[in-house]
């Protein structure tokens, strides 16, 4: 997400969660890069994308799967950008990825997100910034529905994406979207529940091991992974790297230093946390600055309640 002199810069709104980071606002440019997520990008004008043969295509929406480098040469006055974890393979972000073909390709990116219908959602985001000009981009769309053309009724796919954008930003507090274990999710065995409550104090002391949690739990390792993946549709090693990153996105929202951002966040120092932050969203912690993260607490005397 980088920025280039002169040219427009990320910005919006943010929400993270296990599994999923949301952005909705200003599309910003960003150079070559791959991360290990699956991208999905909408946008309510033409933008620009590129691929790492140098080919170019002006889309309104793209699936960019994981792990394939790709650029945003030209972004968008408003948007929205879900990178999404691609496992298990029933996911979500692992279907979508599916429907690429070249993966590699920027034309097929963009038409994989046509025949998934998701190219729609650029007019609703057009429709959307029409309906209230004194409100803000991310209160038109978080107070749709605004008209969709007939030609653009929401498929399931496009519908999911627009039920993760408004609830990105409708979060005001890490109870409401960002909290493990919150309302709204549902964790049937115990097991799990309880791993869930261990595993914010733990993440802050240092390496979290699989084998450890089994034994607080009373299961065998095997068995631990097998319901938690179950539980939670995502493995315990992905789920642990995104509740690492939602930490940290709390801490920076807070004022914290990268350097407390990750060791309260349990990285070995910041340039592990940079590390990892560039393999799973392609840009530094330090691109994230223009966004206001939602649910992410902002009072430094509550970063480690």
């Amino acid at each position: 997400m980088a920025d280039g002199g002169g040219t427009r810069r990320w910005r919006g709104v943010a929400a993270l969660r296990p599994g999923r980071l949301v952005i909705v606002g200003q599309i910003g440019t960003a150079a070559l890069h791959a991360h290990h997520t699956v991208q999905v990008i909408v946008a309510a004008e033409d933008m620009v994308l590129a691929d790492r043969a140098g080919e170019h295509v002006v889309c309104r929406a793209a699936v960019v799967p994981p792990d394939v480098a790709h650029a945003v040469v030209r972004g968008a006055s408003h948007g929205a950008l879900v990178h999404l974890e691609p496992e298990p393979e029933s996911a979500p972000g692992a279907r979508w990825a599916a429907a690429v073909h070249p993966r590699d390709s920027a034309h097929g990116w963009s038409r994989a997100a046509a025949e998934l219908r998701l190219d729609v959602l650029g007019e609703w985001l057009r429709a959307e910034q029409g309906v209230d000009r004194g409100a803000s981009a991310e209160q038109r769309v978080a107070e749709g529905p605004a008209d969709v053309p007939a030609h653009g009724l929401f498929t399931d796919e496009a519908a999911a994406f627009v039920d993760w954008v408004r609830s990105a930003i409708a979060s005001k507090s890490e109870a409401e979207w960002l909290r493990v274990g919150a309302a709204g999710e549902t964790v049937r065995h115990p097991a799990v529940a309880e791993v869930l409550r261990l595993l914010p104090e733990r993440i802050s002391a240092g390496p979290v091991r699989l084998a450890e949690l089994a034994r607080a739990v009373h299961l065998s390792e095997s068995r631990l992974a097998h319901v938690f993946s179950a539980e939670l549709g995502l493995p315990f090693r992905p789920y642990l790297r995104w509740l690492r990153m939602q930490r940290a996105a709390e801490l920076l929202a807070a004022g914290h230093s990268l350097t407390e951002v990750a060791h309260q966040a349990g990285f070995a120092d910041s340039a592990h946390l940079t590390r990892v932050c560039r393999s799973m969203f392609g840009a530094p912690p330090s691109e994230f600055d223009n966004l206001d993260w939602r649910g992410a607490r902002r009072h430094p005397a509550h970063a480690n309640s």
